[in-house]
């Protein structure tokens, strides 16, 4: 989903974070990592090829990242991510926070700069056109991470040689993903489910994952209610049209809650006999599955999406670039796009390998090992592509656990 919907309902529940500068996290990660040796023959995702003898030597590539914030979740398992990386790799990071203030984004920016980045991570596209002119006439690189980027998010300007594309979240697949969540509830007993989101203006994918999710649904014989759109983005109206829902609705059993499941539809079915089905992962996930409260979860896999944008970063520096990098799956127009996949948590096992492999706290057992990246690095595998990138960073939780065992 693009940034607004975060950065909204930020704007409405923490007001005392938004600042006028931009902080550092006290979570920053620092030094130089041991540069990376020579690569023999490695294990490419479409099978195995021929890695280049490349011995990496001098300073390692410094990589600056942009995020809302670095103490919830998602900021942990990036920086853990990161750390991992920057230990295994010729790279090391440093890190900005914008605290939800979209116009500190470039204060962030002007400090990776200033602090000797070669490249910058964004999350989101915040103040992007801004941000990017900022990067290119500093020489630096810029990518974002969370959010796919198109050619009207540059409102006509070219964004010039150091714009390394955004990156497709949900698996690049709205349709596919509702169907697995459909695949995940569809035996759990429930008979008639609703669904609420945010608006769709600032959720726009919500509409097409969920009609994928209510017909697949319908098709085994599971009523399933049109989506309902909040009101407003704060808790408030969430929890209100959540329970507006309900109330119209008596022999609903589930609701799909793809407005901040956990933290703002959870609060309006305690008490109720109406399971969850959630966008998102906290840590309370495993005690609302084990309760029963919770039917399924996912999330986006932060740890694919770095990946994406560091081996696109890495390429750049070094003076290469894909063969098929105009012609990528989830490009949009002359935008070059990476992928993340979606990893969807319907049983105990899913958590298991969810926590095992995608937010785990050794990075050397995820979902993206440092050998899978560099064979997706020109440098390290001349046969490298856009589409074994992409390959790599879309492996679902399922290809993910079989690379592991």
């Amino acid at each position: 989903m693009k940034k607004k919907i975060i950065s909204l309902m930020m704007a409405a529940v923490l007001p005392v974070m938004m600042m006028a500068g931009c902080g550092s996290t006290d979570n920053t990660q620092s030094g130089s990592s041991e540069a990376a040796g020579t690569t023999a023959a490695q294990e490419s995702v479409a099978g195995t090829v021929e890695a280049a003898n490349t011995e990496k030597t001098g300073d390692p590539y410094k990589i600056g990242v942009v995020m809302y914030q670095w103490t919830d979740a998602q900021g942990t398992n990036i920086q853990n991510f990161c750390k991992y990386l920057q230990e295994n790799m010729n790279v090391e990071f440093e890190y900005e926070s914008t605290f939800y203030d979209d116009d500190a984004q470039v204060s962030c920016v002007e400090n990776l700069i200033s602090s000797g980045c070669q490249a910058i991570i964004s999350g989101y596209d915040t103040n992007i056109v801004a941000a990017m002119s900022t990067c290119a006439d500093a020489g630096v690189y810029y990518v974002v991470a969370l959010d796919h980027i198109t050619e009207d998010d540059f409102a006509g300007t070219d964004p010039g040689q150091y714009f390394l594309g955004g990156t497709k979240q949900f698996g690049g697949d709205l349709a596919a993903l509702g169907k697995e969540y459909a695949d995940a509830v569809a035996d759990s007993g429930i008979t008639n489910v609703g669904g609420i989101s945010f608006p769709a203006w600032a959720f726009s994918d919500a509409p097409e994952i969920y009609a994928s999710f209510q017909s697949e649904l319908q098709s085994k014989n599971i009523a399933v209610q049109d989506l309902t759109f909040t009101s407003g983005m704060t808790s408030d109206d969430v929890q209100q049209n959540t329970k507006d829902l309900i109330n119209q609705n008596t022999d609903m059993d589930a609701v799909f809650g793809m407005a901040s499941g956990l933290d703002y539809v959870y609060p309006a079915l305690q008490g109720s006999n109406v399971k969850l089905i959630a966008m998102g992962y906290d840590t309370s996930v495993e005690s609302l599955m084990n309760s029963g409260a919770l039917l399924a979860a996912g999330n986006n896999n932060h740890t694919q999406a770095i990946a994406s944008c560091v081996a696109r970063i890495i390429n750049a520096l070094e003076g290469n670039s894909y063969p098929d990098a105009a012609d990528g799956q989830y490009n949009e127009g002359s935008i070059v796009n990476g992928v993340a996949g979606y990893p969807v948590i319907g049983t105990t096992e899913d958590l298991q390998n969810y926590q095992n492999y995608v937010v785990p706290e050794n990075g050397a057992d995820g979902c993206v090992t440092a050998e899978e990246l560099e064979n997706c690095i020109i440098s390290y595998n001349a046969d490298a592509t856009l589409a074994d990138l992409n390959t790599l960073t879309n492996r679902s939780l399922s290809d993910i656990v079989a690379a592991r065992q």
